[in-house]
């Protein structure tokens, strides 16, 4: 029996070849520097490693918006290239080790928030108000706090507040630093009501357009 052999060629999928480094300069660019690293030359491969530079720049117009364009490419090139291309760079040659390392942890506050409803930025005003030493100045800006203490409380709670509550929160927070006169008016509440949106007056008026309207055909229906 006669075999025929497969003449075919194999189909080759991104699977099976090297991984991108960096996918926006294509499959060609990463070739091209594979092929400059087989190079015995230094000069040659420098020269190729330029020509190389402007094609880059060429692919990713986007990049000449950047600051330190040249600077960029030259990174990229040696970062394709696995950090092991021996050429005369204009620019210190990155090092592998600083794009392996990890970032450091950006620390969080685990401190809890004694009233959820002012909110922890407003608890830190009143820690900084504390430890002003000046008497009236402490006062005066104590004030201003209680007023921020009062709109939060109030985005968060439809019910009305009393100025004494949040005096004597304040009070509370500020472990006695900040002691207003229980005579001190705060803020009235329909200024530290959140107003309405404009959007959602447009849809009250609409409607109440709309049910003129729907009146005014029944009355005519009537007649």
């Amino acid at each position: 029996m006669l075999r025929f052999q497969d003449t075919q060629p194999q189909m080759e999928y991104n699977s099976g070849r090297e991984q991108m480094r960096i996918p926006e300069y294509g499959r060609n660019i990463q070739k091209m520097i594979a092929h400059v690293r087989t190079m015995a030359d230094r000069e040659e491969r420098t020269r190729a490693a330029q020509a190389i530079i402007r094609v880059m720049g060429q692919v990713n117009p986007y990049l000449r918006q950047q600051e330190d364009l040249n600077h960029k490419l030259w990174d990229h090139l040696f970062i394709i290239a696995d950090f092991d291309l021996d050429v005369d760079s204009p620019y210190p040659i990155p090092q592998k080790e600083h794009f392996n390392q990890k970032p450091d942890r950006m620390p969080y506050s685990d401190g809890q928030v004694r009233y959820r409803h002012y909110g922890r930025i407003a608890e830190q005003m009143v820690r900084k108000v504390s430890e002003v030493q000046d008497d009236a100045a402490r006062l005066q800006m104590g004030v201003e706090v209680a007023n921020v203490m009062k709109r939060q409380y109030l985005m968060w709670n439809r019910d009305s507040v009393s100025d004494h509550m949040i005096i004597r929160d304040l009070i509370e927070l500020s472990k006695g630093r900040i002691r207003l006169p229980i005579e001190t008016e705060l803020n009235r509440m329909l200024d530290v009501r959140p107003q309405q949106p404009l959007q959602n007056q447009g849809r009250s008026n609409s409607g109440k357009k709309r049910n003129k309207r729907g009146n005014r055909n029944k009355n005519r229906q009537r007649f």
